[in-house]
């Protein structure tokens, strides 16, 4: 039979995140094989697309909007879905994020006859401690996810996590994030303009958004016991960065965190940086650490669920954490260290910095584990899963 190759990705908006970021890979490296549109549910733009993907938006929202309109939405968005999808041909879609995989099965309980795929970019359990507006969103997943023909998790502890609070009988499958390395080396050529790195400093580097969950706090507040030279860059945007440079002025570290925002091209700064170091309390599957990884940095990162242990720690048990007073786990990688102890990140940002060998290993290491991650390694699995939905299209 001849397979039609138009098909649908749909995601909540296409801003500055790793879901985002990772989607627009995974575009980048199919638009040849596929006829592609991006869907969004909200205009609200950070990362382009190749020039023959259609993008398409289903509303004017910016994503900014409270969590009611955004739960009211759903059925909206849904109905719009099934109208698009119906009216262009469509027969597959792929959503990233929880609400546009919400918005994927609604579209079809409304009688979109579309393939579903949902991906999964974070932990359902962090829904266990949001109060009302967790419950619903937990509810939601119970009903939705298992009307869809595939569930796509990025990392094990993932896929380990909504086990433990669902029993999900539809197809699950790891996939983990893809990352261009050639294209980030390419980019990382750029000249920095917003920042001058000066060659007699330490620069340690965090990329992420400025939010509780991702603990920039703890870094800053190691700072102070730092050598006077080591300084720290935080690249990403967000509700707690008044805060953080507040923190940093208390601190009389000011002038040693540099805040430079959202940028498409951090790897202009990785390139140039010391140290990697990931803080969050969660995570999914961060990419940045990989990427930080194919820079050659050294990464010390919070052993928390999911990613980082599967990343620097391939080889030990997805279900081990570090838990305060347990210190740093020298991993093949890299270091890890218990969420939210700060004793055990400055143990571990020292040993980095007192012992060149270690830096030289895992500086070599990194960039070897990268490649695991490469595009070559990764976007055929993803090829493979929507060639076989199109294969069950009649």
């Amino acid at each position: 039979m001849d397979v039609n190759n138009k098909i649908a990705f749909l995601i909540n908006n296409f801003y500055a995140g790793g879901a985002e970021r990772a989607l627009s890979i995974i575009i980048e490296k199919l638009q040849e094989e596929f006829e592609i549109e991006l869907i969004c549910l909200e205009k609200r733009d950070f990362y382009s697309v190749p020039k023959n993907v259609k993008r398409i938006y289903l509303s004017n929202l910016t994503g900014e909007e409270s969590g009611i309109i955004k739960l009211l939405y759903l059925p909206i968005f849904a109905w719009k879905l099934k109208k698009y999808t119906s009216k262009n041909g469509i027969k597959f879609v792929q959503s990233h994020l929880f609400r546009a995989n919400f918005t994927n099965i609604i579209a079809t309980i409304l009688g979109g006859k579309h393939r579903t795929q949902l991906v999964n970019s974070t932990l359902i359990s962090r829904y266990l401690n949001k109060g009302i507006g967790g419950k619903i969103n937990l509810t939601l997943i119970k009903l939705l996810y298992p009307k869809a023909n595939l569930i796509i998790w990025k990392s094990k502890g993932m896929k380990k996590d909504a086990e433990e609070l669902f029993s999900l009988r539809t197809r699950q499958i790891v996939i983990n994030n893809p990352i261009n390395l050639e294209k980030i080396k390419n980019l990382s050529k750029e000249r920095v303009t917003e920042f001058s790195f000066t060659k007699d400093k330490i620069y340690i580097i965090s990329v992420g958004r400025l939010i509780h969950l991702k603990r920039k706090q703890d870094l800053i507040k190691v700072l102070p016991y730092l050598p006077k030279e080591v300084e720290v860059i935080l690249i990403g945007d967000g509700n707690e960065k008044d805060k953080l440079i507040e923190l940093s002025k208390k601190l009389d570290v000011k002038d040693k965190v540099h805040f430079i925002g959202n940028t498409v091209n951090p790897f202009k700064f990785l390139s140039k940086s010391d140290i990697f170091i990931n803080t969050s309390e969660t995570e999914g599957f961060p990419n940045v650490i990989v990427e930080a990884m194919a820079f050659g940095l050294p990464v010390i990162s919070s052993d928390c669920i999911s990613g980082p242990r599967e990343i620097l720690a391939p080889n030990t048990d997805i279900n081990k954490r570090l838990n305060n007073g347990d210190g740093i786990e020298m991993a093949k990688y890299g270091i890890l260290y218990p969420i939210g102890d700060k004793e055990s990140l400055l143990k571990a940002i020292n040993v980095v910095l007192k012992d060149r060998y270690l830096r030289e290993k895992y500086s070599k290491v990194a960039l070897l584990r990268a490649k695991e991650f490469s595009t070559e390694k990764i976007i055929p699995f993803y090829k493979k899963v929507i060639m076989e939905a199109l294969d069950t299209i009649q």
